[in-house]
């Protein structure tokens, strides 16, 4: 759950997920620095990975000053296994590709998706 090794000087996140239904087309995502020192994060970035060789990051959300986000998984998202990573910045300079501080969640599944009637 810490930051990949090749983002050298960006601190690790602690990154966590909660389910919201039974598909896990919907999860909470919550992160925290991995040290206690680190500096107050404004802005995070939020993507789904899938756990692939050559995995593409799937952006997801942007947060303002929370360290917590709810997201919903695409419908068309085929089932796997997947991470949530979140890329968090102390300030507005996200968009200047200054990164602060990194984490990604444990391997979840992502289930076929409910079909609905109606």
């Amino acid at each position: 759950m810490g930051h990949r090794a090749e983002l050298d000087g960006v601190a690790g996140l602690l990154v966590a997920i909660e389910f919201a239904d039974d598909a896990h087309r919907a999860l909470g995502v919550r992160w925290s620095p991995a040290a206690p020192a680190h500096k107050k994060l404004e802005y995070a970035r939020v993507f789904l990975v899938p756990v692939t060789p050559e995995p593409d990051r799937v952006y997801l959300e942007l947060v303002d000053g929370l360290p917590r986000a709810s997201v919903s998984l695409p419908e068309s998202l085929p089932a796997g296994e997947y991470v949530i990573e979140v890329d968090a910045y102390g300030s507005a300079s996200w968009g200047d590709g200054r990164l602060d501080a990194h984490g990604r969640s444990a391997c979840f599944t992502v289930g076929t998706p409910l079909h609905r009637a109606g």
